[in-house]
């Protein structure tokens, strides 16, 4: 892939950066966890997508290797050691119409935070328009689960039909955000701009989220996946300060479409919501560790600049979108991170070390086991 601009060494090295990443999953993409038919092609849709938003070297993954049942201790040194993360949010998905299992089951991310203590924030997964059903999941997330966060889809699908799930709809949305605020909940993100299978791509536009910021200024809404799609409606959000853009898949444009990536951040930076976008891999749909170098060298096309009045992306900038807005989101600093990580296992490992390949660990692992099934 031919960069904007000759290549160059980082601004600032990973190390001197605070380094989050906004969405992690932990994906089911086998046969076992199919819904209804539909599952399958989605799946293998989505290696092709995988290849897409890689390039061809270490960290794009075979089909076996991504079809799989990813399970926490899969992705961990990819997120910890390989990519340098201090801090990462796990996001459950109810997506129960294609995946038994929501597609990557909040229990996942309850166990990568029990496993990596102070490194894992947890978004629960959660359906608004199950009704008095989502109420009770909802009450069961915060209250026994502690999550930080939750995660709900724009739309359903059954019987080959669409099924929108806005959330200004006043007798299911309305009620899911006031209860959700009485239980202390500060973080709505909802999946847009990337309809997900075989759905009318409407319900994924953002034009359900002004009236609810102005009805709920105390609950932040996430956009996730933001200017991938509806770019121009995303950045007239911009004027609603508890909007936040969560550049899930949209990252990923830096390997296969530059250009592409240069007009959304440019537009959203454009637009003053520069304090409130945040990075995000997807993981483990692409590996984080390309696209934070990828952005550490990126820079705004100087005809962009010139022609379109997108501002420079400045180290500050970036170093708010990799992490320091994430963290004013959820109200936390780098120095309280920093010292409830401080002699974990992750700074141990990468303590003076050089940057592991991508997904190294998880081919050692693979390795490991495919011998001990052959020695069996």
């Amino acid at each position: 892939m031919t960069p904007i601009l000759p290549a160059r060494a980082p601004q600032r090295a990973t190390r001197d950066v605070f380094l989050v990443d906004a969405v992690v999953h932990a994906f089911n993409w086998t046969q076992d966890n199919f819904a209804i038919p539909e599952a399958r092609g989605i799946a293998e849709t989505s290696v092709d997508y995988h290849r897409m938003l890689t390039r061809d070297d270490a960290s794009r993954l075979t089909r076996d290797e991504f079809l799989r049942n990813w399970q926490a201790e899969q992705v961990e040194a990819a997120l910890f050691v390989e990519s340098r993360l201090d801090l990462i949010a796990y996001h459950g998905t109810p997506i129960f119409d294609f995946w038994k299992d929501g597609h990557s089951a909040t229990s996942k991310g309850l166990d990568l935070r029990e496993r990596n203590p102070g490194r894992v924030l947890v978004y629960g997964a959660c359906n608004p328009f199950d009704g008095e059903a989502a109420i009770r999941r909802l009450e069961n997330l915060v209250e026994r689960d502690r999550v930080d966060g939750i995660k709900m889809y724009a739309a359903r699908y059954a019987g080959g039909k669409t099924y929108a799930q806005p959330l200004d709809d006043p007798e299911f949305g309305y009620p899911f955000i006031e209860r959700a605020g009485e239980l202390g909940v500060r973080v709505i993100a909802v999946h847009k701009a990337l309809p997900f299978g075989p759905v009318r791509s409407e319900p994924f536009g953002v034009t359900d989220i002004s009236e609810p910021c102005a009805s709920f200024p105390d609950m932040n809404f996430e956009v996730v996946h933001a200017g991938y799609a509806f770019l121009e409606q995303t950045a007239f959000l911009a004027g609603m300060p508890n909007v936040w853009f969560n550049l899930e898949n949209t990252a990923a444009l830096l390997m296969c479409a530059p250009r592409r990536f240069a007009e959304v951040i440019g537009t959203l930076l454009a637009s003053g919501a520069g304090d409130r976008i945040m990075f995000a891999s997807g993981c483990a749909l692409v590996h984080p560790a390309p696209l934070i170098k990828a952005f550490l060298e990126f820079e705004m096309p100087p005809d962009l600049v010139q022609g379109y009045g997108f501002p420079e992306l400045t180290d500050d900038i970036k170093a708010g979108i990799l992490g320091e807005n994430f963290l004013r989101l959820h109200g936390l600093t780098v120095d309280t991170v920093r010292e409830r990580v401080k002699g974990d296992r992750w700074e141990r490992l990468r303590e003076d070390a050089d940057y592991p390949e991508p997904w190294s660990d998880l081919r050692r692992m693979d390795q490991q086991d495919g011998s001990r099934v052959r020695d069996e």
